[in-house]
């Protein structure tokens, strides 16, 4: 399965399993974020390559224009009603493979019940960036920000 594909399952698979905690983009954007980066053993942000999908600062905090394409793909594909919260046109069943969907129950598990607003400045203060300071790192990747700290 290439990459778009899985970024399309995966978003799926939160709004299937979230339902209405699920909220709107900004939470899934999020989501994806700590889904490619988020290491549960080390309790921090890191560079990893779950999916592949490339991460920015942007107005709402961590942003990747893939993940946004695959969003408003779904939605052209009818496979998703826009909206808040973000729903499910039909009972599409979605399966991931085990290790993904083990990866993605686990960023669930920690980060479901955290409000869309909630995870952008947590997200951004795992980077080391507050809310205040997001402007100077606007358009800034997060490989850049995350080499930085090394």
């Amino acid at each position: 399965m290439n990459k778009r594909e899985l970024t399309k399952n995966i978003i799926l698979y939160l709004i299937q399993k979230l339902g209405d905690k699920i909220e709107g983009k900004k939470k899934i954007m999020k989501l994806m974020f700590l889904l490619e980066h988020y290491d549960f053993e080390l309790k921090k942000i890191v560079e990893s390559k779950t999916i592949g999908n490339e991460f920015f600062i942007y107005y709402y905090g961590v942003f990747s224009t893939e993940v946004m394409q695959s969003i408003s793909s779904l939605t052209a594909e009818g496979k998703i009603k826009d909206g808040l919260p973000l729903k499910l046109s039909g009972s599409a069943g979605v399966k991931l493979e085990p290790e993904t969907q083990g990866k993605v129950d686990e960023v669930i598990t920690k980060f479901g019940d955290i409000s869309g607003y909630k995870l952008e400045v947590g997200t951004l203060k795992m980077l080391g960036i507050t809310p205040s300071d997001k402007d100077k790192h606007m358009g800034e990747s997060v490989k850049d920000i995350l080499a930085k700290q090394k």
